[in-house]
């Protein structure tokens, strides 16, 4: 096998059990190598159409895919994806590779197999008559071509309806743009620095809409960029998060949930500091990198969100973890992680910080709270409980564009309408 498949073979063995893409992308290497792009392509794209892939290999091979030993359907999956998305990879190439992967594995005999199974995909390339027709059977055609698990499908065809659960599948399905939003730099300043290294357009600040963030080009190297420019790579959605916020001038914001720390760090140009707290002290050294390199004034502390390391604050962030369900174009692994059950218990852990949190707001103070996902359990259904426990809070509306804001005032961003991550927050003013 050539070194990038081999290196990628490895990143989604370590997918397979258990690790998250994202760390196991990071813990790999695969970020310095000279085939950076084309590796990140093959990996995310196949853990992302994991489940059209998936069906066509059931078709062709007559198993479900949990039939087959696990380094024959790594060999499957990778090959296929490259045979199907990859236009620059000769088929032969493909299923040649793909038979040598297996044969280093302990499946060797099933080589024959891969080759005949591969030969199959590059001579029916996505050809839709394969797949169930979206007319008549769209959670099927939304699970297999869409590549999302059925009961997500069923969910947000309930939820959303049945056009915009298309549109949503179909907007995870596209590889998402990468930004890079300033800190400690004026955006055309920045702007002028990165288009003369060629990594973004000399236009790019007056195709954004006015937002903080700046689109950087394909295949750029994010740390490239943050070498030039001080920030923080961060979707539109999450910018928009730290705007719709608005905290009071020169107030000190805690974030109860801060890793990574992007939001803490963008809150940290115009608050007079932050308090940046998380329960995991591996994930708060990461804040404290990040908050050494920009020189930002953040104190990064170990602590569980539901019992606050203060006694008050003005201002107080809870980026409550969630199912993620609006970061699946960025996080593709998550959607086969997540199940139906963890949407519950999530929302169980969200009120207990809320609950926590709202012990530190004073009278007059500012909590608010946010997520990335499209789940109305863990969005408004959640704020709307808190309201009913802590009636001294009521929701004001903070900045943002009158397409993100929902009829009561909260931040909703949705992927298939705005090109950018799903989030939800909601500003809650302590008013008694």
């Amino acid at each position: 096998m050539t070194p990038g498949r081999t290196l990628a073979a490895a990143i989604l063995a370590e997918v397979e059990s258990g690790r998250r893409l994202d760390v196991a992308w990071e813990a790999s290497g695969a970020s310095a190598s000279p085939e950076r792009g084309w590796i990140r392509t093959l990996v995310y794209g196949t853990v992302r159409l994991r489940g059209r892939i998936d069906h066509l290999l059931s078709r062709f091979t007559g198993r479900a895919p949990g039939e087959l030993d696990p380094p024959v359907l790594m060999a499957l999956r990778m090959g296929a994806f490259q045979i199907l998305e990859m236009g620059g990879v000769p088929d032969y190439a493909a299923v040649s590779e793909s038979v040598e992967q297996v044969k280093g594995t302990r499946s060797r005999a099933a080589a024959g197999l891969v080759n005949a199974v591969l030969r199959k995909v590059a001579a029916s390339p996505r050809n839709k008559s394969l797949f169930p027709a979206p007319d008549s059977d769209l959670e099927g055609h939304l699970t297999t071509w869409g590549s999302h698990p059925a009961w997500l499908v069923r969910r947000w065809i309930d939820t959303l309806g049945a056009e915009a659960a298309k549109a949503l599948v179909k907007a995870n399905n596209r590889e998402p743009d990468i930004y890079l939003r300033p800190v400690g730099m004026e955006k055309g300043e920045a702007v002028r620095v990165l288009a003369a290294s060629g990594f973004c357009t000399a236009n790019c600040e007056d195709e954004d809409g006015g937002g903080r963030w700046i689109r950087l080009l394909p295949r750029t190297n994010p740390a490239e960029a943050l070498a030039l420019v001080p920030g923080v790579i961060q979707d539109p959605a999450a910018s928009l998060v730290v705007d719709y916020s608005s905290p009071d001038p020169g107030v000190v914001v805690a974030d109860l949930c801060a890793a990574p720390g992007g939001k803490a760090l963008a809150l940290s140009e115009t608050a007079g500091g932050v308090l940046a707290a998380d329960l995991s002290p591996r994930r708060v050294a990461r804040v404290a990198q990040g908050a050494a390199r920009l020189g930002a004034r953040v104190w990064p502390v170990a602590a569980d969100a539901r019992f606050p390391p203060l006694r008050e604050a003005a201002t107080v962030l809870v980026d409550a973890p969630c199912s993620g369900t609006g970061t699946f174009r960025r996080h593709p692994d998550g959607r086969w992680r997540m199940t139906a059950a963890d949407i519950g218990k999530l929302a169980a852990v969200q009120r207990a910080i809320l609950d926590g949190a709202a012990s530190v707001v004073p009278r007059g103070g500012l909590l608010v709270y946010a997520t990335c996902t499209l789940e109305p359990e863990e969005n408004w259904c959640q704020v709307e409980s808190f309201m009913a426990r802590h009636p001294g809070f009521r929701v004001e509306p903070g900045p943002a564009r009158a397409s993100f804001l929902d009829r009561r005032g909260c931040l909703r961003v949705l992927p298939h309408e705005s090109g950018f991550d799903g989030v939800f927050a909601a500003r809650l003013r302590g008013v008694g």
